[in-house]
């Protein structure tokens, strides 16, 4: 069975976007589908005049694009700076992998100091900011992050959203971001496609879809102000 069908958007340089809707909605398979991971058998995936279609996921993370995957996905048995150079494969910038694992790390404090530890210790938070500064050692104009939020506490959520936006202001970097609660993304703000069946159900500002009926649609599967009548 298709995962997705007749999904289409535009995402701004620079820009934030958010991908919600419910479990199964297919927000994993439309990041997957971007990156190479899975295969697409129509439509056409393109990125500043270049197409993505039948492209190896590293052929299109030397175009810039990278994504933290779902579940975080750290090498446990490497140390943290080894999993920051495990995103380094790519380059070839000696001096620059450099100055950026530093900037990871003031970034992200915690990293600095457990550098030397096995990635598999850390804490599941500590591991979400691993992953992302993984993926920020790719050097991306485009990151898709699957899922930040999944199985952390809500004042670690926070912190990891807050330097997510940080880093995006910094670095100048266009956001794409699955996130299952509509709640959180209405807070930390940007646009939203809402998905639901593997089709789009609504585009447009993610705190305008808080308390929409549309919103409600997607996730429940009726029209509340209809049932109501």
């Amino acid at each position: 069975m298709p995962a997705l069908s007749d999904v289409s958007f535009t995402v701004q340089e620079g820009e934030r976007l958010f991908i919600s809707g419910p479990n199964g909605a297919g927000k994993s398979s439309l990041l997957k589908a971007i990156c190479g991971a899975v295969a697409t058998t129509h439509g056409r995936i393109e990125v500043d005049g270049d197409v993505l279609n039948g492209r190896s996921p590293e052929a299109i993370a030397r175009l810039g694009l990278t994504m933290v995957p779902e579940g975080r996905e750290v090498f446990g048995t490497l140390t943290v700076e080894e999993n920051l150079r495990v995103g380094t494969g790519i380059r070839k910038d000696k001096a620059a992998i450099e100055t950026d694992i530093d900037g990871i790390y003031q970034s992200f404090p915690i990293l600095g100091e457990r550098r030397h530890a096995n990635a598999g210790a850390l804490s599941g938070g500590q591991q979400q900011m691993l992953a992302i500064g993984r993926g920020l050692m790719t050097n991306p104009k485009l990151m898709m992050v699957d899922e930040p939020s999944l199985g952390l506490a809500p004042n670690i959520v926070d912190q990891v959203y807050e330097t997510l936006v940080n880093l995006q202001a910094e670095r100048g970097l266009t956001l794409i971001i699955v996130e299952q609660s509509s709640a959180r993304a209405a807070r930390v703000g940007g646009r939203m496609v809402l998905l639901r069946g593997g089709h789009v159900a609504g585009d447009g500002d993610a705190a305008g879809f808080a308390e929409s009926d549309l919103l409600k649609e997607a996730y429940f599967g009726q029209n509340q102000s209809e049932d109501a009548t």
